[in-house]
């Protein structure tokens, strides 16, 4: 049986004791794949970290749903502490159903930010219209030094 320490918001695969292959089989899961892991007795969906923007991958898994609970509780009240740790690839009932319910607010949140070259055109327009909008002085202009009374 491994063993974690529990010292962030989510398992960093450098973390796990006890099965080097578990550790490096779990840093090689693709970006996005769901995985059930059991921690001191409690099971829960995991998510493998979506890889770094220069591409590299992140050795990492992040809580989902009752999981984000329990390892936040268990952070704040046992950072530092080594707990077990089992995995259960996403063969077990459920897991696949939450993994898809996060995948699909993930796609759901991509696709309002999406930028078109049309959505681009209409904000820079709408920018360039604010210049003549500023506040003008109708009043004397002065120097600097001529306002300060140097």
């Amino acid at each position: 049986m491994a063993t974690i320490t529990v010292s962030d918001f989510v398992i960093w695969a450098k973390h796990i004791h006890g099965d080097d292959a578990l550790a490096a089989r779990v840093a090689g899961l693709g970006a996005g794949e769901i995985l059930s892991l059991t921690i001191d007795g409690v099971e829960g969906p995991w998510r493998k970290m979506d890889d770094g923007k220069d591409g590299r991958p992140t050795p990492g898994v992040r809580p989902l749903g009752r999981a984000q609970e329990f390892w936040r509780e268990l952070y704040r009240t046992r950072r530092g502490d080594v707990v077990s740790l089992e995995v259960h690839w996403a063969t077990q009932p459920g897991v696949e159903e939450q993994g898809a319910a996060f995948e699909t607010r993930a796609v759901e949140a991509s696709r309002r930010l999406v930028r078109t070259d049309e959505s681009r055109q209409a904000a820079l327009d709408a920018f360039l219209a604010l210049a003549g909008q500023g506040w003008k002085s109708e009043g004397r202009t002065m120097t600097r030094d001529e306002m300060h009374a140097r």
